[in-house]
């Protein structure tokens, strides 16, 4: 996937954003599958709707597939190191954030496209769950 040296802000800020409100969604809304603190409520609702990036004018490929599966899959590494590490969330971040900035430029396939669509996913749920417990 190729976007002639402009990156698209609904394909690198939307997946920050849309975790970043679905881990906010426990300290809004009271409602036993989120519970404060805890991150499944928000990434199985991130994971739900992750999908509709798959459908964005400007995730323009023939292979549908490769870029959910990437999505998924970056979703999951992002996410199963976090039971084990408790500090996995700054090189999710990081990781992200130089894949942001190499994104442009390059000629990336679906695959490593949802990889990194993954990533910022999970980038905005951490962000958004630690900003939501000292906030709220």
């Amino acid at each position: 996937m190729n976007w002639g040296g402009r990156l698209p802000m609904s394909l690198a800020l939307g997946p920050f954003l849309l975790g970043f409100v679905t881990s906010i969604l426990p300290y809004m809304i009271e409602h036993p599958f989120f519970v404060k603190g805890s991150l499944i409520g928000p990434v199985t609702i991130s994971a739900i709707l992750a999908i509709q990036f798959a459908f964005y004018p400007e995730a323009d490929t023939d292979r549908k597939g490769d870029l959910i599966g990437g999505i998924y899959v970056g979703m999951l590494v992002a996410f199963a190191p976090q039971i084990i590490f408790f500090v996995w969330f700054i090189p999710v971040f990081l990781f992200w954030l130089a894949r942001t900035s190499a994104m442009a430029k390059s000629n990336f396939p679906p695959f490593r496209v949802g990889l990194w669509l993954g990533n910022g996913i999970l980038s905005g749920v951490y962000f958004g769950s630690f900003l939501s417990h000292f906030i709220f």
